[in-house]
């Protein structure tokens, strides 16, 4: 085709060299593309993981996939054709498990966080710190009479010498001042003013759904598993709520900063209820969402909505969320056997296998599927069992159905076998074993040990493996989770050689379960998860090649351009900052 080209530039896409071609001959309009990229190295995930060097899209969509010389017959009078400059794409990467509250977070911080922005373990120094500036500045601070409480987030005791939440060590810092302190996940913390308000002692009996833990003379340490007796969170004064508009906000500009890591599509785990999916679906058709979602909602909402719900593809409603078991770390994860660290306490059960049972045999005659939170070998056994009971009882296969569990981190092996007879995807969030590695053989003991954290086990057995960042509890960088993938180390590559290495995921696969392996587990396959014909053009532009840059530095990857259906949704800043 002969052609002259001249140049021109389209918002801040960055240092890429953009052209219209104005074609003299050969068009044809019905194979002309929109946009054509060229001079890349572009890792499609399709199913040979084939690679390509140039691409064409149309309408949103993939039109052509293959070389320079393949993508000319797509090049029309009105194609841009973008020079990439030996860049890398891959395709538009997945959360396969968030808790979509950017906002709060990163935004307008109503909770302070005593962890750093990459999400590292505060020290019990730097946890005395944050407490102290709370008391100097009022961050932190509840309304209400003297004495105020403070309320913060983001605890981990495991890390500490010795790996031990007490009391005393907030009652350093502020004796005189009610505290409490969630933590990092599942569980919360209280100092002796609270206590001593709440009213709670050694003959305090244990909450429905929780526990307190009380050290060897029986006296309360301050720490709460799961729940927190109601008697003291009552105490503690409420937040003004978020109105309609900084809700609104909340959920553009955080979506905003899920963009700008990479991530297309977001499966929200918060148990998203009626009213919340109609304000998302204002957004979307205002055109002020640009990521796409798959949300899990609350079972009242699926029933209200009475049926799956997609909006042109961007907003995707057919799961419901539900929880067996708490959490590993604060001893709410539910063992089929007593901890190795507190005998004579198994977790917390959530919901029994009969309540779960019955919920997904409801839900899938109407076009839904349940994506059950489960870590310990007690929570997965229970939501197994109660997958098969459903299936049995509509007889629904169960990879149409497609339940999942949701961070499956612990299994009896008896239950392995299942997962591939159930089609039971396995939700999983890498980063997680980076940060359990402090205590889990501690609270499993090496045995179980064995049976947890098995990505490597699971994808060789044929479970389809989804992942995700569990964000808030973990950062929301997907760069993150394949750096954790691939090395089974946390981002200062720790332990060398990695934990349980053994487990670790190749480069290709860690790509595929971010990407198809997330997109199969919303029944999204065959439009999204990998650069082919046909499918919505989701892909991230990168500056360094990820299948080659050395494994330590996979978390540092920063993208230069997002698309979502052939549309620039970010283009980083010339100069890098965003």
């Amino acid at each position: 085709m002969t052609a002259r080209m001249r140049a021109f530039s389209i918002g801040s896409l960055g240092p890429f060299v953009l052209f219209a071609i104005l074609a003299a001959v050969g068009c044809d309009l019905a194979r002309d593309a929109d946009r054509a990229y060229v001079n890349a190295t572009i890792y499609t995930v399709d199913e040979g993981f084939t690679t390509a060097s140039a691409m064409a899209v149309r309408d949103g969509k993939f039109v052509y996939v293959g070389d320079e010389a393949g993508v000319e017959g797509y090049i029309g009078p009105n194609t841009m054709v973008v020079d990439l400059e030996g860049t890398t794409v891959i395709p538009g990467l997945h959360d396969a498990h968030i808790h979509i509250r950017f906002g709060e977070r990163e935004l307008y911080p109503r909770i302070p966080d005593i962890r750093s922005t990459l999400g590292e373990w505060a020290s019990v120094e730097q946890m005395q710190a944050a407490i102290r500036h709370a008391l100097a500045t009022g961050e932190g601070m509840r309304p209400g009479p003297e004495p105020r409480w403070i309320v913060l987030r983001g605890w981990m005791s495991d890390v500490w010498d010795p790996p031990v939440f007490r009391k005393e060590l907030i009652d350093a810092v502020a004796p005189d001042n009610p505290v409490f302190i969630y933590r990092y996940t599942h569980g919360s913390g209280a100092n002796s003013k609270a206590l001593e308000l709440a009213g709670i002692t050694r003959d305090t009996p244990d909450p429905e759904g929780g526990h307190i833990l009380k050290d060897e003379t029986g006296e309360p340490t301050g720490e709460f598993v799961e729940r927190a007796p109601p008697q003291l969170t009552r105490l503690i004064p409420d937040l003004p709520p978020l109105t309609d508009e900084e809700l609104r906000r909340n959920l553009v500009e955080g979506t905003e900063l899920a963009l700008a890591s990479g991530l297309t599509t977001l499966h929200g785990a918060s148990m998203t209820g009626y009213d919340e999916v109609q304000r998302r679906l204002e957004l979307y058709r205002e055109g002020l969402l640009k990521i796409r979602i798959n949300e899990m909602v609350h079972p009242s909402a699926a029933r209200r909505l009475g049926e799956p719900l997609n909006l042109d593809n961007k907003y995707f409603v057919q799961s419901v969320k539900e929880f067996a078991d708490g959490a590993l770390g604060s001893r709410g994860a539910l063992f089929m056997e007593d901890y190795s660290d507190y005998p004579g306490y198994r977790g917390e059960p959530v919901r029994s296998e009969d309540e779960l049972a019955g919920l997904a045999t409801e839900l899938l005659p109407i076009g839904f599927n349940l994506r059950v939170h489960c870590i310990g070998n007690g929570g997965n056994h229970v939501a197994i069992n109660a997958f098969e009971r459903a299936l049995d009882a509509t007889g629904v296969d169960g990879r149409d159905a497609r339940f999942a569990l949701e961070h499956a981190q612990m299994f009896i092996p008896e239950d392995l076998p299942r997962l591939v007879e159930l089609g039971i995807v396995a939700s999983m969030q890498p980063l997680h074993a980076t940060e359990d590695m402090h205590f889990a053989e501690a609270r499993m003991g090496p045995e179980r040990l064995q049976y947890a954290y098995i990505w490597r086990d699971l994808l060789d057995m044929g479970v389809p493996l989804a992942t995700g960042t569990d964000y808030s509890v973990s950062p929301y960088n997907p760069f993150y989770t394949l750096h954790a993938a691939v090395t089974r180390q946390d981002r200062d590559n720790n332990p060398p050689g990695g934990w349980i290495p053994q487990q670790a995921l190749t480069r290709e696969e860690a790509l595929r379960a971010a990407t198809m392996g997330a997109a199969y587990a919303m029944h999204a396959e065959d439009i999204l998860g990998s650069i082919e014909v046909g499918k919505l053009a989701d892909f991230v532009v990168l500056p360094v090649d990820y299948m080659t840059v050395p494994a330590e530095d996979i978390w540092k990857i920063e993208p230069e351009l997002t698309i979502i259906g052939g549309e620039v949704v970010y283009a980083r800043p010339v100069g890098g900052e965003s």
